[in-house]
C-alpha cells in the first residue's frame, strides 16, 4: 500500500508539473506545397521527438518576425493562414501563440502549451519571411528546407552521462532506433486510461481507476529489429499519448470502440495486430482482484519497448456482424413496424441466431438503435421459453436439428449499450471447450421502443410530450440533416471539433431515431445561419440529451458555418417506401406518381389528380420513396406513360404540409373527384439528393431602411408593375407623390446546388417600361402587418435579373444578366436588390403612424425547390411615427422558439440574430 500512494502521489505530480522547454530544444522548418521560395511555407515545429504543426488562431507580425528569425532570416514580411500551404499530418503543437517580438524561440512565446488545441490542419500557419539571411547563416534554397538546426533533432539521451560517454555521444550521432537502454533510469510508468467499452467497463465501478503499470526494460541492450523504442518515456517523462490527449484521441478515434483491438503504440503511430489472449473466464477473475488504482508489475515478456492496453478479447480473429433483423413470432406489429421478435444477425454473408446467455438490455438497446429505435425494454420471457421448449418437443420440428449445428449460432455477444452497432461489441461464434452450441439456452428476443413519430404510424405522428432542445435541417431523407440545437430560445448549430458517432447517435435517439450511420462534419449537409452554439461535443453514449455532453461554448470567430456538423440516423422500417412507386421515367428518380389505396375495401395501385399538385406534396412523395428532395411537381404526364394495373384515379384533393411521412398521411378527399382528369394529366415528381436554399439577410434589410417621398412622375414604370398600392390610381398623374419604405435585399444561396429560375430563357417575360425580362414573376414578397397579423401595406418584387452578385474567395460566379445571360444563384454566392432600384419598396402611403411588424418573403409561392423553406421569411419589428421609420429585431422566421417567437409579436425585448 505504501509503494501505491507513493506512485500515485508520483503521477498526480507528473501531471501537475511539467518540465520547461528549452528554445534549444525546440526546432522549426518550413514545408509545404506550393511555395516559391525557401523563406516561405507551412511551419512546422519539432518537440518531445516529433515534428507538429502550428495553428493560425490570434497570430500576429510579431509571432511571424519569431520564426523568420529563428529559422535564419531578418524579418517577417506576413503570415498565411487557413493552410495556404497545405495540410500537415500528425501533431497540432500549439495554438493561440502570443509574442513580444523579442524571443529567440517560439517556446518562449505565450501559447494554451504543448498540444493543447482546438484547431483541424485546415488552420495550420504559414510564414513568408524576407529572403536576407541573418548573419551566420548560410544561405539555403528551395530543395533544402530551411530549419532552426543544421543538425537532426537531437535524440534522447541520459540525464547524468559519463565523459567518455559524453564525448562518444559527440562524436559520433546515435542512429535512431539504436540507442542503448542502459542509457535510461527510472521507472516508466504507463497510465492506462481506458475508455467506456474496454473491458475494464465490464467490471464494477469499485475496480474501475487508472492502472499504473510499471514497465520493465531488458537491461542487456536493445533487440534488434525492436521499432519504436525512441517513443519510450525518458526517466520519469509521461507517454505520448498523455502528453498531447487531443491530438492522440484524434488518431484513436477511428478504432476506440473495438473491443477486439490490442493497441501498439510506438513513435506516436498506431497498428492493430490481433493476439491470442487467455481464457475470458481466466481473464474476467484477475480483475476480479484489481480494485482501484492499482500497480500492476509487468509480465515476463522478452521486451516492453512498446505500450500495451490489453483488451478483453476472446478469439484471434474477429467477428464481424453485418445487420441485424427481428422476425415476428408472437408480438403483432405497430402499424407495420416489427418491434418484437427473435433476433437474427448477418455474419458472412449468412443470417445466425444469438444465444441468450449473457445477453442483456444492454445488448437489446444496441440491436434496437441498429434498427431504429432509441430504446428497448425487457418482454415476457416465460411465453417465449414455452414455444422453444414446445417446438423442441415437437418430433416434426426442424430446430432440434439446426440448433445442434454451430453455423447455427453465434453463441456470445456482449455489449455495453453505448455502441452505434453490434459489430462493436464483442461476440464469439463458438465458445471453446464447448462440444453442443448453446447448452440449455435459446435464441435472443429483442424488444424495442419506437420513437414518437411511429407510435401512431399509418395516421399523422403525434405531437412530442415536450418541445425539442435538437432539430434536424436540410436533410434529404428522413433522419438526416444538419443538427441545430435550442439555447436561450434560439437555435444555433454545432461545430464539428471532436464531433464522433457517440454524439451522433444521441442527437438521433433523442429525436426518436435509433444510432447514427454517420457522424458528418465540415457542413455536409449545408451551412445553417445565426449563431453556432456548441463546441467540442464530447458524449459517453447514455446521456438523454445532447445537452447533458460535455461541451464548450462556441466562442465568437472560434468556429465557421462551414464547420457546421449532420447526421444520418438509422430509421425504422416503416414499410411506406412499399406504398409508392415512379412509373415511365426517363430514370428511376422520375415518373408518374402511382400511389397503393384501398379501394372499396381492396387494396389497389392508382394514379394521382394533379389538381392543386404542388412542390410540398411532391417532397413528401420523393422522402417517402428515399430519392432526396423533389426538384419539380409535374401536372401534366402525358410523356410518362403509367403502369397498366394502375390506370384508375385512387388519389385526389392531395394537400401536404411537407412535413409527412407518407403521401398517404396528407389531407385528401374523402371521395376521388379530379375535373382535370387522369391519365396524361396524372400527377409527377422529378426527385434529386441536393438542393439549393435561399436564405435572407436580415442584417442588411435592418441597416438599409428608410423613407422617401418619390414623384408620381418618376414611378411610371412601376405603376405598369403593380408595385404601388391600389389608392394611386385615384391620383392626378403625374403629380403628387407617394411614401416609399425602401430598403436593400441580399439573398443567399446556402444549399448545395445552384438556384435556377424554373422558366426557361425562351419563356421570360418581356417589360418594355423597364426594358428588361423578368425569369420569376414574383420573386419576394414584402407586407407590412399589424401585431395581430392584419395586412397593412404589400409589395413585391420580381426576379428581373438573378445573378452572383458576389461570391466569396474560391467560388466562381457562374450567372450573369448582361446580354441576357443566363440567371441564377451558385451555392455560396450572394444575390443583392440595392434600394435605388424599382419596386424595392413598400408603398406605405395609406398608413397610420403606429408599431408594426416587417415580413419579407422569398420564392413565397413554392415555384422552385428548396431545402428548407421555412428559413425564406424575414421578419422586423417597425416603428412608423409618421416621418422616420425604425427597424429592430430582424432575424429568420424559424429562427427562435416558438415562445421567443410569441415574445417578439407582442413585446420588444427581443435580440438580433444576424447571418
Amino acid at each position: 500500500m505504501l509503494c501505491l500512494g507513493f506512485l500515485s502521489s508520483l503521477l498526480l505530480l507528473f501531471l501537475l508539473c511539467s518540465p520547461l522547454v528549452s528554445a534549444q530544444e525546440v526546432l522549426v522548418r518550413l514545408a509545404g506545397v506550393g511555395r516559391r521560395n525557401a523563406n516561405e511555407g507551412r511551419v512546422e515545429v519539432f518537440y518531445n521527438g516529433a515534428w507538429g504543426t502550428v495553428c493560425d488562431d490570434e497570430v500576429d507580425i510579431n509571432l511571424a518576425n519569431v520564426l523568420c528569425r529563428q529559422l535564419g532570416f531578418q524579418r517577417s514580411f506576413t503570415w498565411a493562414h487557413s493552410a495556404k500551404f497545405g495540410e500537415g499530418q500528425g501533431l497540432i503543437w500549439l495554438d493561440n501563440v502570443h509574442c513580444k517580438g523579442t524571443e529567440l524561440s517560439i517556446a518562449e512565446c505565450h501559447s494554451n502549451g504543448w498540444g493543447i488545441n482546438d484547431c483541424t490542419h485546415a488552420e495550420d500557419l504559414g510564414v513568408i519571411c524576407s529572403p536576407e539571411r541573418r548573419p551566420g547563416f548560410p544561405p539555403v534554397s528551395l530543395e533544402e528546407s530551411p530549419s532552426s538546426s543544421r543538425q537532426q533533432p537531437p535524440q534522447p539521451q541520459q540525464r547524468n552521462p559519463s565523459p567518455s560517454q559524453s564525448a562518444s555521444s559527440s562524436a559520433a550521432p546515435i542512429a535512431p532506433g539504436h540507442i542503448s537502454s542502459s542509457s535510461r533510469r527510472g521507472h516508466e510508468i504507463a497510465l492506462h486510461r481506458s475508455p467506456i467499452n474496454s473491458h475494464r467497463s465490464s467490471i464494477s465501478p469499485q475496480q474501475n481507476g487508472h492502472q499504473i503499470q510499471i514497465l520493465r526494460r531488458n537491461r542487456g541492450g536493445p533487440r534488434t529489429g525492436q521499432p519504436g523504442s525512441l517513443s519510450l518515456p525518458q526517466g520519469h517523462e509521461l507517454p505520448s499519448r498523455l502528453v498531447n490527449s487531443a491530438a492522440y484521441r484524434q488518431r484513436q478515434e477511428a478504432g476506440r470502440t473495438n473491443m477486439q483491438a490490442v493497441r501498439w503504440e510506438a513513435e506516436g503511430q498506431v497498428n492493430r495486430q490481433p493476439q491470442p489472449q487467455p481464457h475470458y473466464q481466466t481473464l474476467h477473475e484477475r480483475h476480479q482482484q484489481l480494485s482501484g488504482n492499482h500497480v500492476e508489475p509487468e509480465p515476463n515478456f522478452p521486451d516492453m519497448a512498446y505500450e500495451t492496453d490489453v483488451r478483453n478479447i476472446q478469439s484471434s480473429e474477429r467477428v464481424h456482424l453485418e445487420e441485424a433483423r427481428l422476425r415476428p413470432v408472437l408480438s403483432s406489429n405497430h402499424g407495420g413496424l416489427v418491434t418484437e421478435g427473435v433476433l437474427e444477425v448477418k455474419h458472412a454473408g449468412r443470417w445466425r441466431h444469438v444465444c441468450n446467455y449473457g445477453w442483456d438490455l444492454s445488448s437489446s438497446r444496441v440491436v434496437c438503435g441498429m434498427l431504429g429505435f432509441p430504446a428497448a425494454e425487457a418482454f415476457d420471457q416465460n411465453s417465449y421459453r414455452k414455444l422453444w421448449d414446445s417446438k423442441l418437443a415437437d418430433p416434426s420440428s426442424r430446430l432440434r436439428t439446426l440448433i445442434s449445428k454451430k453455423a447455427y449460432w453465434v453463441e456470445k455477444v456482449q455489449c455495453q449499450g453505448v455502441e452505434a452497432s453490434l459489430s462493436q461489441c464483442q461476440a464469439l461464434l463458438s465458445l471453446p471447450r464447448s462440444d453442443v452450441p448453446c447448452r440449455g439456452g435459446m435464441h435472443a428476443v429483442v424488444r424495442c421502443v419506437p420513437g414518437s413519430q411511429f407510435t401512431r404510424f399509418g395516421r399523422i405522428p403525434a405531437p412530442p410530450t415536450m418541445q425539442l432542445v435538437v432539430r434536424l435541417k436540410a436533410g434529404p431523407r428522413l433522419g438526416e440533416g444538419r443538427v441545430e440545437v435550442l439555447k436561450e430560445g434560439k437555435w444555433g448549430t454545432v461545430c464539428d471539433h471532436l464531433w464522433d458517432i457517440n454524439a451522433a447517435s444521441i442527437i438521433c435517439r433523442e429525436l426518436g431515431f435509433g444510432t447514427a450511420k454517420e457522424a458528418l462534419t465540415r457542413a455536409h449537409l449545408g451551412q445553417g445561419t445565426g449563431p453556432i452554439h456548441l463546441n467540442s461535443v464530447q458524449c459517453t453514449g447514455r446521456e438523454k440529451s445532447i445537452m447533458e455532453c460535455h461541451y464548450r461554448d462556441a466562442t465568437l470567430y472560434s468556429c465557421k458555418h462551414s464547420q457546421d456538423v449532420a447526421v444520418r440516423c438509422n430509421v425504422p422500417n416503416t414499410g411506406v417506401q412499399a406504398t409508392v412507386r415512379l412509373a415511365g421515367g426517363r430514370e428511376p428518380a422520375e415518373g408518374r406518381v402511382e400511389v397503393l389505396m384501398e379501394v372499396r375495401g381492396v387494396k389497389r395501385w392508382g394514379s394521382v389528380c394533379s389538381e392543386n399538385w404542388g412542390i410540398n406534396e411532391a417532397m413528401v412523395v420523393c422522402r417517402q420513396l428515399g430519392l432526396g428532395f423533389a426538384s419539380r411537381a409535374h401536372q401534366e404526364t402525358w410523356y410518362w406513360p403509367g403502369s397498366s394495373d394502375a390506370q384508375e384515379l385512387v388519389l385526389s384533393g392531395t394537400h401536404c404540409i411537407g412535413t409527412e411521412m407518407s403521401i398517404q398521411q396528407c389531407r385528401r378527399n374523402t371521395n376521388v373527384y379530379c375535373p382535370r382528369g387522369g391519365d396524361g394529366k396524372a400527377a409527377g415528381v422529378t426527385c434529386v439528393d441536393t438542393a439549393p436554399d435561399l436564405v435572407l439577410d436580415a442584417q442588411l434589410v435592418q441597416e438599409t431602411a428608410y423613407l422617401e417621398d418619390r414623384p408620381l412622375h418618376l414611378l411610371t414604370c412601376a405603376n405598369e408593375e403593380n408595385c404601388l398600392s391600389s389608392s394611386a390610381a385615384r391620383m392626378n398623374w403625374p403629380y403628387g407623390h407617394r411614401r416609399l419604405l425602401r430598403f436593400s435585399s441580399r439573398i443567399m444561396n446556402m444549399g448545395r446546388a445552384d438556384f435556377r429560375p424554373r422558366a426557361s430563357r425562351e419563356s421570360w417575360t418581356w417589360h418594355q417600361c423597364h426594358r428588361h425580362y423578368h425569369s420569376i414573376e414574383v420573386f419576394t414578397h414584402y407586407d407590412l402587418l399589424t401585431l395581430n397579423g392584419t395586412k397593412v401595406a404589400e409589395g413585391h418584387k420580381a426576379s428581373f435579373c438573378l445573378e452572383d452578385t458576389y461570391c466569396p474567395d474560391g467560388i466562381q460566379k457562374r450567372y450573369a444578366c448582361y446580354n441576357m445571360g443566363q440567371q441564377g444563384i451558385s451555392v455560396g454566392c450572394w444575390d443583392t436588390y440595392r434600394h435605388d432600384i424599382d419596386c424595392q419598396w413598400v408603398d406605405i402611403t395609406d398608413v397610420r403612424p403606429g408599431e408594426y411588424i416587417f415580413q419579407v418573403e422569398v420564392n413565397p409561392s413554392l415555384d422552385m425547390a428548396e431545402s428548407d423553406f421555412q428559413n425564406n421569411v424575414m421578419r422586423c419589428r417597425c416603428k412608423y411615427d409618421g416621418a422616420r421609420i425604425f427597424m429592430f429585431g430582424c432575424h429568420a422566421g424559424d429562427a427562435y422558439s416558438a415562445e421567443m417567437e410569441d415574445l417578439f409579436d407582442h413585446q420588444r425585448q427581443i435580440s438580433n440574430n444576424f447571418l
